[in-house]
């Protein structure tokens, strides 16, 4: 502190959240879009060592405010611009002026006298972005500038005063809720508390100008500004007398030993009409200028869902699993074939796991047998007839997740052995594309459409992109869930060995879904009946489906080797029981295969099949070289891709050989 001027401690505002809540409930009410200033309150305390900070709430708005217990009152105004531009724009010297001039307006009227309060005065230059939720503000409290204000002796705490005990006495006496300004009036042995309308300006010598000082610093806090020059103006006689000052100061103990006493003394007379104001508030940088605050987290209905939404994977991972990689989790996008049953049920799961990016792909429409079964859809959306089911479960999703970044293609998938008309070979040329386009976008797929030939194209296009596939089909009492076989390749494979018995597949030996198959896929549905079309399964068997099938995802997320993961697996199960080695989730299997009728998962493991009609290298490289002009090859003929990849010279060569019967799993989209 300066020898000679006395230097003051400036208030920091504190805002509540509840503040702009309300702000906003106003600003959406079509009779407060107005900009002219609205009058509000605020507090503050002096007793505990927080600094000079001044509060405002929800409450600030209230016609009628009684502030917290052990709080002070503060008198404000709110000029909230409609435009950023506005509020950048605004003259801040003159608006601090026009301010600081009602100050001096209330002094000259005993206004002040009559609610002492009026000298804790501050105002708030804001701009509510509501749209964004951003609040940009910034605060005032006018103060008037007097240079020749200055600290005549040291600076003494009331414990030193030798009458300490009757100022004690009397300073409690007097009532807390007029403590913001008043008077001790001393004369002798006798120390009285009185209000500031008893000034008598001949007994100046006897008073001590006490006021709630909230500052924690041995300098007073900008509240004495105000103070002084409400005397000075009020009794111009005062002008080159020596007014001590008393800040009362609460500590811990609610006692009021360490407050502090000024011998103050203002040398030069003002000129009132010339007076200059300070007082703008500095920002976080400590610069002239103002604040911003983002109440996204706590006003937007989306952000608000997706926290809420969100804690049960938190607290999953701060009670179960602490090094459970959610951030990874909601960057994988996942791009679903089909929403019927299956699709209903993976998107649910996924979005419950906090995916963000789901896409799904599907030519069907709602119709009235899909919402019992199929939880993304309602009986209204069947009733509108026309509605598709890939833009209508993407449109769910997201009214279910706001935060989710959903999308719908309707879309028809070129099958094997399903031969293009001339009249469709363009759209079937836009289609490849978009699909093509849309696996690349993406880091998971999931099979789940109605039958095995519409997974094949999929089944490629993940294996030539490299992506992570996810299987799974229903039978009437059983399910398939199955993770392809990686198509990338790690020298960290060679970290994966057998155990006592077990054996280890590595992750880019595992076969796809077709590798189990020595024939290449027909038209599954040719020369059936309605009812040997539609698939018919136990209720439960598509949601316990569903569920493994993102569950096997997240737990090759979380594994450190991904997609790469080997899969143990044991010709007698009694002996891989409490050997297979886990990952953060459990054991990662090739495949799930589990039985309703006696309530069973057996967890097979196969290899990569050299001659595949979907992932093996024939294929895959015929595609990489002639690109779309292979897949209509396949299209034209299925019989294509055996003669490719030696599968016709090897059934030539084992006649008896028998091939597997499609209705062994029957794999559910519409479940038409």
């Amino acid at each position: 502190m300066s020898e000679n001027l006395l230097q003051f401690a400036s208030f920091e505002s504190f805002v509540s959240p509840t503040f702009w809540h309300k702000l906003s409930e106003l600003k959406l009410d079509h009779d407060r879009l107005s900009d002219t200033k609205r009058s509000i309150s605020g507090y503050y305390i002096n007793r505990r060592a927080t600094g000079c900070l001044l509060e405002v709430d929800y409450t600030a708005y209230n016609s009628s405010t009684q502030c917290p217990k052990f709080s002070y009152p503060a008198v404000g105004t709110i000029y909230n611009k409609n435009t950023i531009e506005e509020f950048k724009e605004l003259d801040k010297l003159k608006l601090l002026a026009d301010e600081g001039e009602e100050l001096l307006s209330d002094i000259a009227s005993d206004a002040i006298a009559k609610d002492p309060s009026l000298l804790a005065r501050f105002f708030i230059l804001s701009f509510a972005d509501l749209k964004n939720h951003s609040y940009y503000y910034w605060f005032a409290f006018p103060c008037p500038l007097m240079p020749t204000l200055s600290l005549q002796n040291e600076v003494i705490k009331l414990k030193e005063l030798t009458q300490m005990t009757k100022f004690k006495e009397a300073l409690l006496s007097w009532p807390s809720e007029q403590q913001n300004f008043f008077l001790l009036y001393t004369n002798g042995n006798e120390v009285e508390a009185r209000s500031l309308s008893s000034l008598r300006p001949e007994d100046v010598d006897h008073y001590y100008f006490c006021f709630a000082d909230p500052s924690e610093y041995e300098h007073p806090a900008w509240l004495m500004r105000n103070y002084v020059a409400y005397l000075i103006q009020k009794n111009p006689s005062f002008v080159g007398k020596t007014l001590k000052f008393l800040g009362l100061r609460f500590n811990q103990q609610l006692e009021v030993d360490d407050s502090l006493i000024w011998h103050v003394q203002q040398t030069e007379p003002c000129d009132w009409s010339q007076i200059k104001f300070v007082g703008w508030e500095l920002n976080q940088k400590k610069k002239m200028g103002p604040r911003m605050v983002n109440m996204r987290d706590s006003m937007d209905s989306a952000k608000l869902a997706e926290n809420s939404m969100n804690l049960n994977l938190k607290l999953m991972k701060w009670r179960l699993v602490p090094d459970l990689d959610l951030d990874k989790i909601a960057q994988t996008k996942c791009l679903l074939f089909g929403a019927g049953t299956l699709g209903c049920g993976v998107a649910r799961n996924l979005l419950s796991w906090g995916f963000k990016t789901i896409t799904i792909m599907d030519s069907g429409k709602v119709s009235y047998c899909n919402p019992v079964r199929q939880s993304l859809y309602t009986h209204a959306d069947a009733a509108a007839g026309n509605l598709m089911k890939a833009t209508t479960a993407a449109k769910r999703l997201k009214e279910i997740n706001p935060n989710a970044e959903t999308k719908g293609y309707v879309i028809q998938i070129p099958m094997p052995g399903h031969t293009i008309g001339e009249s469709l070979i363009e759209q079937t040329k836009q289609d490849l594309s978009l699909i093509e386009e849309q696996v690349q976008a993406h880091d998971v797929i999931f099979l789940l459409t109605d039958s095995r030939e519409s997974r094949w194209l999929p089944t490629l296009l993940g294996a030539v992109h490299q992506k992570i596939v996810v299987n799974s089909a229903l039978g009437f009492d059983s399910y398939m869930v199955m993770r392809h076989g990686s198509t990338r390749y790690s020298m960290r494979d060679h970290k994966f060995e057998d155990i006592e018995g077990l054996k280890c597949i590595v992750g880019n030996q595992l076969g796809c879904y077709f590798c189990n198959d020595v024939t290449a896929p027909g038209n599954s549905l040719k020369d059936r009946t309605l009812d040997q079309q539609c698939t018919v399964t136990r209720p439960g068997v598509s949601n316990i489906a569903a569920s493994y099938a993102v569950e096997l995802l997240v737990s090759l997320l979380q594994h450190p080797q991904g997609d790469l993961a080997a899969a143990y697996y044991a010709h007698n199960r009694q002996e891989s029981v409490g050997k297979i080695p886990e990952g953060m989730l459990g054991i990662i299997p090739h495949s799930i295969r589990g039985l309703l009728w006696n309530y069973e998962n057996i967890l097979p493991a196969t290899q990569k099949f050299a001659q595949c009609i979907a992932c093996s290298e024939p294929i895959l490289s015929s595609f990489r070289k002639e690109g779309h002009a292979f897949l209509f090859k396949t299209f034209e003929t299925a019989k294509y891709l055996e003669d490719l990849t030696g599968i016709s010279e090897f059934k030539r060569l084992n006649s008896e050989i028998i091939d597997f019967d499609d209705a062994e799993f029957e794999m559910s989209d519409s479940d038409e």
